[in-house]
C-alpha cells in the first residue's frame, strides 16, 4: 500500500540505506507528459515491496526526461523485491527496465536556515570517478573547499549520494527555485570550487547536471 504525499523525499531519513536513483530520456515534453502519467499509474496501483519506503517521480525543467528517486531500508529488502514471484521493476514504470543503480548517502550539507525553505526545485550534478577512494576523496574535498563559503541565496541543501559500485556521485541539491540556481552560476567564486568540480580533481569527471521539478511523491502506507 502507498500514499501520496504533497513534498520531496526526507533524504536524510534515518531508516533508508539503500537509494535507487533511475534517469530516463524522453526527448520532448509531450512524451515526458505521457511517459510521467503512465509511470504514476504503475507505481500507483502496483503491488508495493514491503522495504519500500518511497518513490519520488521527477520531470527535468527542459521537457526531455524523467527521474525516479527511490528509498529502501537497505539492499536484502531491494533484493527480495527483484526476486518475488511476480518481481518489482524498480525505477519508471513504463519505460526501459534496468538493473538497478544503487546509492548509499555519503554525506548532506545544509545551508544555514536550510531546513526551514522550501524545496523548489532539485539540481543533480553528476560525477564519473574511478573507484571508491576517488568517490570519498571528490567529496571530502569538495566538503573542505566550501566549508568557510557564505551560503548561496536559493541553495537548502546537497546531499552526495555514492553509487555501491564505486563509479559514480550523484548530488542531490535542493533549491528554493530554479532562477535561484541560474543565479548561482554569475555569483563570485573566489575559491574557484566550480572550476575545481569542473574536471580539475584527478580521477573525477563531471557528467553534467539536470534541473527538475517534484511531479508526484509517494510514500509507504
Amino acid at each position: 500500500m502507498n500514499r501520496r504525499i504533497e513534498t520531496p523525499p526526507e533524504i536524510t531519513r534515518a531508516n533508508v540505506h539503500t537509494v535507487v536513483i533511475t534517469v530516463r530520456h524522453l526527448g520532448d515534453e509531450e512524451n515526458q507528459r505521457k511517459a510521467a502519467e503512465t509511470a504514476v499509474v504503475g507505481r500507483s496501483e502496483g503491488p508495493w515491496p514491503e522495504g519500500l519506503l518511497s518513490w519520488s517521480l521527477f520531470t527535468s525543467t527542459d521537457g526531455q526526461a524523467l527521474m525516479a528517486y527511490e528509498q529502501w531500508t537497505g539492499d536484502a529488502a531491494l533484493d527480495a523485491a527483484l526476486a518475488a514471484p511476480a518481481p518489482y521493476g524498480p525505477g519508471i514504470p513504463g519505460t526501459e527496465p534496468s538493473e538497478p543503480v544503487r546509492y548509499r548517502l555519503h554525506r548532506s550539507r545544509v545551508s544555514e536556515g536550510g531546513p526551514h525553505g522550501a524545496v523548489g526545485c532539485v539540481v543533480t550534478p553528476v560525477f564519473d570517478v574511478d573507484g571508491p577512494e576517488r568517490q570519498r576523496h571528490f567529496v571530502d574535498e569538495l566538503f573542505a573547499m566550501t566549508e568557510d563559503v557564505a551560503p548561496v541565496p536559493g541553495s537548502i541543501a546537497a546531499h552526495f549520494h555514492l553509487s555501491a559500485d564505486g563509479t559514480r556521485v550523484f548530488n542531490y541539491a535542493e533549491w528554493s527555485d530554479e532562477q535561484s540556481h541560474l543565479d548561482a552560476f554569475t555569483a563570485p567564486d573566489p575559491k574557484g570550487v566550480r572550476q575545481r568540480v569542473s574536471g580539475e580533481i584527478p580521477g573525477v569527471r563531471p557528467c553534467g547536471y539536470r534541473r527538475w521539478h517534484l511531479h508526484t511523491a509517494l510514500a509507504a502506507a
